[in-house]
């Protein structure tokens, strides 16, 4: 004979079980949204990354324009002091030279300008196709969060009652109850309520189960096919 609160200590120890399983569930989804943020976010990133690289590269050529502007600057004040031909001609072959690189420069700017554009009307396309949906997603993922922090305060009602349950309980009762989990793959006690076995599916004959009904006393009464202690829902 079991104890009716061992039935009991089952039904919070399978609805524990199935807490367990439901914040697993919800966890499981709440990292793949994160992942899927994550990446839509890395690439919004990534273009922001390579427009403000090019951007960077932009200012470093006008930079250089600025710093060959005040080298010719200098230049063209040392030429008035020039102190011979030789040197004359050599002041003007470096200005000539800082002039040429401006130039070449101002060229490359007009490219790297063009793909400055580029690159910006590209970020803010993807930006602006992926806020939406990385909004949405966010908004997911705060309630997943949410309801997995419920289910989190439910696991802990459940133990704290599975613990109270135990503590009413002689460790004789408790170690034969372990002992016929593991026997009977964790259900103990089977419900007959649809007129059949809830542990090993067999259905009684109509005999058979008016039979176990009118001697059914919970933690008493077994199945006679698999050995379950037997007992029916109201």
């Amino acid at each position: 004979m079991l104890k009716k609160e061992l039935l009991n200590l089952q039904y919070k120890e399978i609805e524990l079980l199935r807490l367990k399983t439901k914040k697993k569930e919800v966890e499981r989804e709440k990292e793949k949204l994160e992942k899927e943020f994550q990446k839509i976010n890395n690439n919004i990133e990534s273009a922001r990354v390579k427009l403000d690289e090019k951007k960077k590269y932009l200012q470093e050529l006008n930079d250089f324009i600025k710093y060959k502007q005040e080298r010719i600057a200098e230049l063209k004040k040392q030429k008035e002091s020039a102190r011979n031909r030789e040197e004359f001609k050599k002041i003007l072959r470096a200005i000539a030279k800082n002039e040429d690189d401006i130039i070449k420069t101002k060229q490359q700017i007009t490219g790297i300008e063009t793909e400055v554009e580029a690159l910006k009307n590209a970020y803010l396309k993807v930006k602006e196709q992926f806020e939406l949906k990385l909004n949405k997603l966010q908004e997911k993922i705060n309630e997943l969060e949410k309801e997995a922090n419920t289910y989190e305060k439910k696991i802990n009602k459940v133990l704290l009652e599975i613990k109270e349950i135990k503590s009413s309980l002689s460790e004789e009762d408790l170690k034969k109850f372990e002992q016929m989990k593991e026997k009977f793959n964790g259900l103990v006690f089977a419900d007959i309520s649809t007129g059949a076995c809830e542990g090993c599916g067999i259905t009684y004959s109509s005999a058979e189960y008016r039979e176990l009904l009118s001697k059914l006393k919970a933690g008493e009464t077994k199945c006679p096919y698999c050995g379950r202690f037997i007992y029916r829902k109201k």
